[in-house]
């Protein structure tokens, strides 16, 4: 049976900035990017286009993590070293067969004429072993019996390919501390030739523990946590102390949802901290399919079939769209993704904002409540329509937070605390006044009076 694929498009990607996209040079991939190889850094890259819908391996990969950050596992991979061992792979020149006068004589030549072609052999060869050297380090340093899956089937390739007939003699090889002309060229007829499948094989998992590595060493650094797959027969999400990785002294949030309060309802006034709120969920969310260390005291989580965020949507020009009507066709599209997998996490912020009050209320209230009838998808939705609130009441399975807005001595202090309920505070007004723009629009009015 095939995994099915994780739905995020590029709407979320970009609302989330999960890869850099020119708005702003921060992105979450950058932030776990810490991989040293090019390797590794293309793998953690297919890993973040890719998350995980199956259970089972959301857990393996989380083990792998815990792992390396409760023992404190480095991989002393050198990215010079694996540069040249890929150049070294890629040269036309077939390895001769073993025969030891021949090495001499290459080496003889090498010495007089600095010949490239066995310069590039031997530093390859010396940079393979280097490598070769770090990888049973790896085996010797840590117990088979003790490690999760992921990291045992790395062992295991590891020890096959050094213990196997075809790296018979390359260990003792890489113990030396001086290679003679033989050596070189019994190791050059192993790597580019028997062995070289083998070899790209041992790249492949330096690169692996290379990603698992950067993301351990990283998500301790920034003091994030791994998520916990919910055992729960149906969709949950639970996460304490949520906030968002790119603020300085964030503050943090809880939030939870289940079947019976799979929507929340999101009211405060401009500049409140709505959207950042909306985002940060959607980051944890995406994180955690990953199985990744997410920006939360605690997270707990059945895995989802897609994430679908709409923050910053624009206008689309090019075919005569309005506001509205890219609002519109944005959820049509998330209706049509949820009839294909009805588990979905689903995120709206400021529902229908392109069009008149009335026109964005019905369409707001009818959306929602449409919404609400889908119990194993999960919705976060703020509008600037507190009116809509009130109508929903009725709608058992709506929870109702807010983000909460107090006066000292007329201006305005956000608390960024999400609450429970409903505020019905609007700073539109306030925030025009104190911009002084009528003020401005009157000075230019008396001036042409006068003139």
């Amino acid at each position: 049976m095939s995994q099915s694929v994780f739905e995020l498009d590029k709407q979320t990607l970009d609302d989330l900035v999960i890869f850099q996209n020119g708005i702003d040079n921060n992105s979450i991939f950058n932030l776990f990017n810490n991989t040293i190889t090019i390797g590794g850094w293309e793998r953690l890259e297919q890993i973040f286009k890719f998350p995980l819908t199956d259970a089972e391996q959301v857990n393996q990969r989380i083990a792998a993590l815990t792992y390396l950050q409760r023992f404190n596992v480095i991989i002393n991979i050198d990215k010079s070293t694996c540069d040249f061992i890929e150049f070294y792979l890629k040269q036309t020149s077939k390895p001769k067969a073993l025969f030891k006068p021949i090495a001499l004589l290459e080496r003889l030549i090498y010495a007089f004429n600095s010949n490239n072609s066995y310069y590039v052999i031997q530093q390859g060869v010396t940079h393979t072993l280097k490598l070769i050297k770090v990888l049973d380090e790896f085996t010797k340093q840590n117990d088979y019996n003790l490690l999760p899956s992921v990291l045992q089937n790395f062992y295991t390739t590891i020890c096959e390919i050094l213990d196997g007939d075809i790296f018979i003699g390359i260990r003792e090889i890489s113990t030396k501390v001086k290679l003679s002309a033989l050596d070189i060229a019994h190791a050059d007829t192993v790597f580019r030739g028997s062995g070289y499948d083998e070899l790209k094989t041992l790249l492949s998992v330096v690169y692996d523990l290379d990603v698992f590595t950067s993301v351990a060493s990283t998500g301790a650094r920034l003091k994030f946590n791994l998520p916990v797959i919910s055992k729960t027969a149906g969709p949950s999400l639970v996460i304490n102390g949520l906030f968002h990785p790119f603020i300085n002294n964030p503050v943090c949030n809880d939030i939870e949802f289940d079947t019976n309060k799979n929507i929340c309802f999101v009211t405060g006034a401009n500049m409140a901290g709505k959207s950042t709120f909306l985002k940060s969920i959607g980051i944890a969310v995406f994180l955690s399919q990953l199985g990744f260390p997410v920006p939360a005291a605690y997270l707990e989580t059945s895995v989802f079939d897609g994430l679908i965020t709409t923050i910053n949507l624009s206008d689309n020009i090019q075919q005569g769209n309005s506001h509205f009507y890219a609002e519109v066709l944005r959820v049509k599209h998330v209706a049509a993704k949820i009839n294909q997998s009805q588990n979905m996490v689903v995120i709206f912020d400021e529902l229908f904002r392109g069009t008149n009050v009335k026109d964005a209320y019905d369409a707001s209230l009818s959306i929602i409540a449409a919404f609400a009838k889908l119990r194993k998808s999960f919705f976060v939705i703020s509008t600037h329509i507190v009116e809509v609130a009130n109508e929903l009441k009725q709608i058992e399975n709506v929870n109702f937070k807010f983000m909460e807005t107090t006066f000292d001595d007329g201006i305005p202090q956000y608390s960024y605390l999400l609450m429970d309920g409903i505020t019905e505070e609007r700073l539109g007004m306030w925030i025009v006044k104190n911009e002084g723009i009528v003020d401005i629009i009157e000075g230019i009015v008396s001036r042409e009076r006068i003139d």
